[in-house]
């Protein structure tokens, strides 16, 4: 009895902490860059599955060679996207994502989405930047 016990538990156990590092994980892609511009495949949007079906992705992580912080695009629907530098307003440290939600690790500052500041002590929202896309790409208006 105690052996099966045992086994059920630590299979719903590596069952539980399999589905959450799923779910946790962000989709990072590099960007290409041209002029003020940063642009990237609209399809990093998209995740096939083996069986071929696709599977919407809320954000992307853009990385750029020359900018020392990534920035976060989220799909607001409708070819409208939302991007946000992943540098914290407080003092300077790298963002992480996490759904829907950003947060610098360094002194705890979060952010909503949209890099609206919700938890101090940072006190100015994130920088944004205005997006566009067409039929393949998503461009990303540094100016």
């Amino acid at each position: 009895q105690f052996i099966k016990a045992c086994g059920i538990s630590c299979l719903g156990l590596s069952t539980a902490t399999f589905s959450l590092t799923g779910c946790a994980s962000v989709y990072s892609v590099q960007g290409t860059v041209a002029g003020k511009t940063i642009s990237f495949p609209k399809d990093s949007f998209f995740q096939t599955k083996k069986s071929g079906e696709k599977i919407a992705r809320q954000v992307v992580v853009v990385n750029v060679e020359n900018l020392k912080f990534p920035v976060a695009v989220y799909d607001d629907g409708n070819d409208k996207y939302t991007a946000v530098w992943l540098k914290c307003s407080h003092q300077g440290n790298e963002v992480s994502v996490h759904g829907d939600s950003l947060s610098c690790s360094a002194h705890g500052s979060e952010y909503d989405r949209s890099g609206k500041v919700t938890k101090g002590p940072a006190k100015e929202d994130l920088r944004k930047f205005s997006v566009r896309s067409d039929e393949t790409s998503v461009y990303i208006l540094l100016a």
